[in-house]
């Protein structure tokens, strides 16, 4: 497994944390781990940045990331608040978080890019390429939650906000994957393991809690409540990829009355991909039914193989 780069850059007024895949470039990552390759003279294959999702970190995208840095040089960022960036008390909502990426890659030296987002990490790629047309060539949102919250059935704003923040010390790392795994339905690889304790932090007494702090991720799901995702797709000139964790809906399938249980909120998300899919102009669908929502580590060759793929169409 080809190790990324670990680097930062000051973007704007934060500090980000990203990890850099490019083969031709080991060799300048070794040497000086301070200086940043130059995309636009090295290769004609377009840069990829990766965005994760909520709560989680720039190595959720490892292991897709071996199926696609051998065609494209790759950077994934740690968003504000997570990993090992900057966590600032404010500007935790998509819009400004966007531009938290725009200042990175300018600070970067790259021009246009290829943009994958995860979960949260889509609804910032969604906002980023509606705002800025001319930097993304191609976009691919990886289970990004089309459903705005305050559309789903019997959902308050109170509840949204505060039902599934997690404050919860964990008394060990060893507690930590033991819960992680118990939310996870999917076969467990060693390879997972490592990835996933980027997310987590240990406190001086020998617990651990999540490096996104409870106040913030609070603060994320206040905006996605606000936000209102549907106005972007139309905004939308390049090529988009939606894969979503769900089947293709029958022709004549009413969405589920109620959004409780995990085979609803798939329903549901088939329902929306379906829909937002007509209100682009360029867009296919790659239909993952019986997947996690972590499609990047369930099955990160046919994602990675995917996007590969897109990107030369």
């Amino acid at each position: 497994m080809f190790e990324p780069r670990s680097a930062f850059v000051d973007a704007g007024n934060v500090r980000l944390h990203y990890l850099e895949w490019d083969p031709a470039y080991a060799h300048m990552s070794m040497a000086d781990p301070d200086v940043a390759p130059d995309y636009g003279e090295a290769t004609d294959d377009i840069p990829v940045v990766l965005l994760h999702g909520l709560a989680a970190t720039a190595d959720t995208w490892r292991l897709t990331a071996e199926y696609l840095y051998p065609r494209h040089p790759l950077l994934a960022f740690d968003l504000r608040g997570h990993g090992s960036s900057a966590q600032p008390e404010s500007g935790y909502d998509p819009k400004t978080v966007a531009e938290d990426i725009i200042s990175g890659m300018a600070a970067l030296g790259l021009g246009q890019v290829a943009v994958v987002g995860h979960g949260w990490g889509a609804r910032v790629a969604l906002v980023l390429a509606a705002r800025h047309p001319a930097l993304v060539s191609h976009l691919v949102l990886v289970d990004c939650p089309h459903v705005e919250p305050r559309h789903w059935p019997g959902m308050t704003r109170e509840r949204f906000i505060r039902e599934k923040v997690s404050s919860v010390l964990y008394p060990s790392r060893a507690a930590y994957l033991e819960a992680l795994r118990a939310e996870m339905p999917f076969t467990w690889t060693p390879e997972i393991e490592p990835i996933v304790l980027t997310y987590i932090r240990d406190l001086p007494d020998g617990t651990v809690q999540e490096r996104l702090r409870p106040e913030q991720q609070c603060a994320i799901r206040e905006s996605l409540w606000e936000d209102r995702a549907l106005t972007y797709y139309g905004k939308l000139s390049c090529p988009v990829l939606l894969v979503p964790a769900a089947d293709r809906p029958l022709p004549g399938e009413e969405p589920p009355e109620r959004l409780e249980h995990a085979d609803e909120f798939a329903a549901a998300k088939g329902q929306m991909a379906a829909q937002v899919a007509r209100a682009i102009q360029n867009c296919s669908v790659l239909w993952m039914p019986d997947t996690a929502h972590d499609i990047q580590l369930q099955h990160p060759q046919a994602l990675g193989e995917a996007i590969v793929k897109f990107l030369q169409e």
